[in-house]
C-alpha cells in the first residue's frame, strides 16, 4: 500500500424478506451511499445509488419507519449490479480502504454479490477495515459490547444536526466526520485488513458452542477446578449437565466443605477452541459463610 491513502466510508440500506430463489430469508440492498476521504483525510467526493428491489417490492415496516424510502423513489432505482459497477468506477483506487461501521454491512454487501453477481468476493474491496471496531478500541470500549454511530457522534460532539439517520449517504457522511476524528495513523493501520482467502473465511465463520462434552475439541482438564479458599482440588458432586449454552456441575472441597457451582463454555472459533470458565460458591453456602463470619 502507498503513502497516498484513499479511504472509502460505506453505509447500506436493506429490506429482509423471504426468497424462494435464496430458500430463505434474504437481506436485500436498496440504497448504497459512500464517502470518499484522501490522506489528509478531506473529504473529496460522494457517491448515491437506491437500488431497485427485485426480490420483494415490499418494503418493511420497520424499514420504512426506520429509513424514511418510499417506493416511488425505489422504482425509478437502478439495478444492484449496475450500481456494484458504477461505484467500483467511482472508487477507482485499487488500494483504497474501505470501512463500514461493523461487518454486518459488510456480510449483506457479499450476500447480495452472491445472489446477483454469483461472485464469491466483494469485486472492488482489497483491503477493509472494521470503522465500529476502530473507534471503540480508540475509545477504549471491549468489543463485547457494540457501541451506535449515533451514540458515537453524541458522545464526540460533531456536528450531525443537518444529516438524517438511516439513510446510506448521510450515515456514511457522519461515519466520514468520526473516522476524521478519532484518526490516529499507527493505531488504524493495525485494523487494515486484506481481503484474501483468510479474511473471507474469518468472516464468515460462525462461532458455534459445543454442547458434546465428548468433542474432540473439549479439554477435560478444563472441567477440573480448586477450591478458592485452601487451593485443594475440588470433587464433582453431579453430573455435568449442559444448559443455557455451558456445562455446569456442582462441587465440594473436601478439605473445607465448601461448595461450589461451575460453569465451562466452550466456543468454537476460527482459530480453534475458546474456554470460559466460571466457579462460584454456592448460595446456601454463601450465606452459611455470611452467618459464621457474623458469628
Amino acid at each position: 500500500m502507498g503513502d497516498c491513502m484513499t479511504y472509502i466510508i460505506l453505509d447500506l440500506e436493506w429490506n429482509g424478506a423471504y426468497s424462494k430463489r435464496a430458500r430463505g430469508y434474504f437481506n436485500e440492498i436498496i440504497e448504497i451511499g459512500a464517502v470518499k476521504m484522501d490522506e489528509s483525510l478531506t473529504q473529496k467526493d460522494t457517491f448515491h445509488a437506491v437500488i431497485r428491489p427485485v426480490v420483494s417490492r415490499k418494503l418493511s415496516s420497520i424499514v420504512k419507519d426506520l429509513t424514511g424510502i418510499e417506493a416511488a423513489e425505489l422504482e425509478e432505482g437502478r439495478s444492484f449490479p449496475r450500481a456494484i459497477s458504477q461505484l467500483n468506477k467511482w472508487i477507482s483506487d485499487p488500494e483504497a480502504v474501505v470501512m463500514t461501521w461493523s461487518k454486518t454491512d459488510l456480510l449483506v454487501l457479499l450476500e447480495n454479490c452472491r445472489y446477483f453477481l454469483k461472485e464469491d468476493r466483494i469485486p472492488f474491496i482489497n483491503y477493509y477495515a472494521d470503522l465500529q471496531a476502530y473507534c471503540q478500541s480508540r475509545m477504549d470500549i471491549g468489543s463485547s459490547q457494540q457501541i451506535g454511530l449515533g451514540k458515537v457522534i453524541e458522545f464526540f460532539g460533531l456536528n450531525g444536526e443537518e444529516l438524517a439517520m438511516h439513510r446510506a449517504l448521510d450515515d456514511s457522511i457522519m461515519s466520514g466526520k468520526v473516522f476524521a476524528h478519532i484518526f490516529e495513523p499507527e493505531s488504524f493501520r493495525l485494523h487494515i485488513k486484506k481481503t484474501d482467502d483468510e479474511f473471507y473465511g474469518r468472516l464468515q465463520f460462525k462461532t458455534s458452542i459445543i454442547s458434546d462434552i465428548n468433542d474432540d475439541h473439549v479439554n477435560k482438564s478444563d472441567f477440573r477446578f480448586r477450591c478458592e479458599a485452601c487451593n485443594k482440588r475440588l470433587r464433582r458432586t453431579s453430573k455435568w449437565i449442559f444448559r443455557s449454552r455451558a456445562f455446569c456441575a456442582d462441587f465440594v472441597c473436601r478439605s473445607c466443605n465448601r461448595k461450589y457451582s461451575a460453569r465451562v463454555q466452550v466456543k468454537m472459533k476460527y482459530d480453534g477452541a475458546e474456554t470460559n470458565r466460571k466457579l462460584v460458591i454456592r448460595p446456601d453456602e454463601q450465606n452459611k459463610t455470611q452467618d459464621e463470619e457474623k458469628t
